[in-house]
């Protein structure tokens, strides 16, 4: 019976095929649209859960400050409730970590103090937050008024971090608005051309009641269809995001880190987050596909 359901589901198919190309265009571009915020959901998602593994706050020490006041310093950093780990550089560490470039830190700011002098070096501390949340709260705290005439400069972009997350958060709920607004466009369609789909097929459908044919059986076609419908959908979506996933994936990942990835694992973190939720958009789609068509097949054959 199955076989047969999709043979016939084919065959309606091939019929009307400009009905059903256009079925599977809005399908197509609604699929294409739930991906698409889908994905972007997951990437920035994935790009503030990492910061609180990348960021840090660099805070570079006046040359009034003496090397016996630095134990103290560094107490007191450790103090501020939203620092997770505290990090002093010496000039000669300062020099070596800025040459190895391997502390993701903005060489800006030594740039500009170096001018004619290439061998001024900086010594500085480097302030890892607790979290993303903490990060503009610890820049507060060192500009504050308990560390005055300590720093030469803290260098932060709290307006950044700031922003993505609040920008996370806009993305998740307008996600959400728009995968359930082409959610519902889907259903419309799908209900509509299986309605017209059905009321072509009255005569056919006459004559099976009257031959006996039991409702699965007439209603098994038109549910399949519904459910190619949505298939061939998936397929072409597939067609077009999987490619792009496999070249964009690695390079977002990449920049997200810092380009300080010394393994596959943070892109293939992200990969595999972003093809689950894909995949579940996916099956998600032929379920919707195939339970519109069901109920739609129950509202208009009126078996």
């Amino acid at each position: 019976m199955l076989k047969r359901a999709f043979l016939e589901g084919v065959k309606n198919i091939v019929r009307s095929f400009w009905l059903a190309a256009t079925a599977v265009t809005v399908l197509t571009v609604s699929l294409a649209s739930v991906t698409l915020v889908a994905t972007l959901s997951t990437v920035v998602g994935y790009a503030v859960r990492n910061l609180d593994n990348l960021i840090s706050v660099p805070a570079f020490v006046q040359e009034s400050v003496s090397d016996d006041q630095i134990p103290a310093l560094t107490e007191k950093i450790k103090s501020i409730s939203d620092v997770k780990s505290v990090q002093y550089f010496d000039k000669e560490q300062a020099n070596s970590a800025l040459e190895d470039g391997n502390i993701g830190i903005n060489l800006d700011f030594i740039k500009s103090q170096a001018k004619d002098d290439k061998n001024l070096v900086w010594r500085f501390y480097l302030v890892t937050p607790k979290n993303s949340e903490s990060y503009g709260k610890v820049i507060d705290t060192l500009k504050g008024p308990d560390f005055q005439d300590t720093w030469k400069d803290v260098v932060g972009d709290e307006n950044f971090v700031d922003n993505l997350i609040a920008f996370n958060s806009w993305v998740r709920i307008i996600g959400a608005v728009l995968i359930l607004v082409f959610a519902l466009i889907s259903i419309l369609v799908m209900s509509n051309i299986i309605r017209i789909t059905i009321y072509s097929h009255k005569d056919e459908i006459e004559i099976m009641r009257l031959v006996g044919a039991t409702n699965g059986y007439i209603r098994a076609p038109f549910i399949a269809e519904g459910i190619l419908f949505n298939l061939i959908s998936a397929i072409i979506v597939s067609l077009f995001f999987v490619p792009m996933f496999n070249i964009v994936l690695p390079i977002v990942a990449n920049w997200i880190n810092g380009g300080n990835i010394s393994s596959s694992a943070n892109t293939g973190q992200l990969m595999l987050q972003t093809y689950g939720i894909f995949g579940a958009t996916l099956v998600g789609g032929l379920v919707v596909g195939g339970l519109t068509s069901y109920f739609a097949t129950q509202r208009y054959l009126k078996l």
